[in-house]
């Protein structure tokens, strides 16, 4: 039951505030801190907006808690609490700091003075009843009275164009239905409207923008721009982040995430680790794993990689210790990378880390021309045959333009080589009377080139010693081998 007399309704657009002082005004004719005390309520306990506090100024004012709550701004020592959400205190302003001087001379008197809810948030700019643009109070105060004097004649700036798709949400947020998107309607009005506007600032006026440096009328364009691509959802935001990455000016091979993204990643990064984003931290990171060449322990974004997905020709280079050039030129070669493609072109793409381990691991076991015989047990014409030949194949092609230098051959290639002359059956199995390779080439079987291209096709049978794989442990008969000749 209320102790006011005559009782003065809640204006469900107001902040709690201005209620307060609006019923000061009437009751005692002075601030809203008279009438605290007259009522016997903390006065800085309701002033931070306290539930104790706000719930016994229901009771003296017979006004629904509930309600009043809603309308009320809690302040704490690092942000401000609204319906149960932590925004930060630069995105919604407690104290009474913007008015539109079209809403206060409809009120009246002073008295009558009612600070709308909408208009302690920073991205609102203008009136959405009038729109005008809402001016700011040079001394701020809990209350307009405090700071403002009179709205002032012919004040009134009417805004240019129709009013920002954004400020209606708001307003819809504040006190609508709040029928909206799913994808909305799990995040805070900060998430929603501080991602709009760093979104459409970098689409709109580039990497080295500072959006909160922007004029109010920028801001609110760039919100406007960003809110029409958030509210459709993670797609949508995904699709700006490929345009805003595609438009970055950096063209260094080790640009980085600040370089592709610029104040948005900036932003995300290291200025708001007290108020939680929302998705677009996620949805950022993610889009720069799946760009960029992260190695297995590198931070995103508060993420620590654990598993490596894509290489570039920097990583490939610094994983192998082959310098970035010859990597590139050896690449090309391989098919990797378009022949002739620039060097700013080869830092900018990206391999499946899957994909290109297998070319990792043969980088990092190559073995050289010239222990390449030792390794396969040949002599080394026998080996030059079979280079020549095309058996034994260099890890680059040297049959393209543009020879690679040190020509050096997969470990990988010659073991498959090795294993396929390990499957051979032990001599011993059989009692044909066997010989080398080299001996059967002495006797008139045939080249080298010819004898073991039988041999792993299959058209010419051989045996092997029982000793490790190598060519001088193959064994054929020189009767096989003279009739597959």
């Amino acid at each position: 039951m209320s102790t006011l007399r005559p009782y003065i309704p809640f204006d469900l657009r107001e902040t709690l505030l201005s209620y307060a002082a609006r019923l000061s005004a009437v009751h005692t004719g002075k601030g809203m801190r008279r009438l605290l005390n007259d009522l016997r309520i903390p006065v800085e306990n309701f002033l931070m907006g306290r539930h104790e506090a706000v719930e016994a100024f229901a009771s003296a004012t017979g006004s629904d808690a509930e309600i009043l709550k809603s309308a009320a701004l809690t302040g704490k020592k690092k942000h401000v609490e609204f319906r149960g959400a932590k925004m930060a205190k630069t995105f919604v302003v407690r104290q009474a700091d913007k008015y539109c001087p079209v809403c206060l001379a409809e009120d009246g008197s002073p008295y009558a003075w009612r600070q709308q809810l909408i208009w302690c948030f920073a991205p609102a700019h203008r009136c959405i009843h009038h729109n005008t643009s809402l001016r700011r109070i040079t001394q701020k105060g809990f209350d307009l009275r405090e700071g403002l004097v009179a709205p002032g004649a012919g004040a009134v700036t009417p805004c240019d164009g129709d009013q920002p798709e954004y400020l209606a949400w708001l307003d819809n947020r504040l006190h609508g239905p709040r029928e909206e998107p799913k994808w909305q309607a799990g995040q805070t009005v900060q998430q929603v409207l501080e991602t709009s506007m760093m979104l459409g600032a970098v689409l709109e006026h580039g990497h080295k923008v500072r959006p909160h440096k922007l004029r109010a009328n920028d801001q609110e364009a760039a919100a406007d721009i960003g809110f029409a691509i958030y509210r459709e959802g993670a797609g949508a935001v995904t699709e700006a982040l490929d345009t805003i990455r595609r438009r970055s000016p950096a063209t260094a091979v080790q640009a980085g995430p600040l370089a592709k993204y610029g104040p948005l990643f900036d932003w995300l990064d290291r200025r708001c680790n007290a108020i939680d984003p929302g998705p677009i931290r996620d949805l950022l990171r993610n889009h720069i794993i799946k760009h960029d060449a992260l190695s297995r322990g590198d931070t995103v974004l508060g993420h620590e990689i654990k598993e490596r997905r894509y290489h570039s020709v920097h990583s490939l280079s610094e994983e192998t210790n082959i310098p970035r050039v010859r990597m590139s030129r050896m690449l090309q070669k391989l098919g990797k990378i378009p022949a002739g493609a620039t060097h700013a072109e080869c830092g900018l793409l990206r391999f499946d880390a899957q994909d290109i381990s297998g070319l990792i691991a043969d980088f990092q076991t190559t073995i050289e021309r010239k222990d390449v015989p030792a390794y396969i047990g040949a002599s080394k014409n026998q080996f030059q045959t079979l280079y020549a030949g095309g058996i034994i194949r260099p890890l680059v092609p040297r049959d393209k333009p543009g020879a690679v230098r040190n020509v050096v051959f997969s470990r990988r290639h010659l073991d498959t080589f090795l294993e396929t002359l390990n499957a051979l059956p032990v001599a011993s199995e059989t009692g044909k009377d066997l010989h080398t390779i080299a001996y059967a080439c002495q006797r008139g079987a045939g080249t080298t080139l010819n004898l073991v291209y039988g041999i792993l096709s299959g058209e010419l049978p051989a045996w092997r010693r029982d000793t490790p794989p190598g060519l001088s442990q193959v064994l054929v008969s020189l009767t096989d081998a003279v009739g597959a000749e």
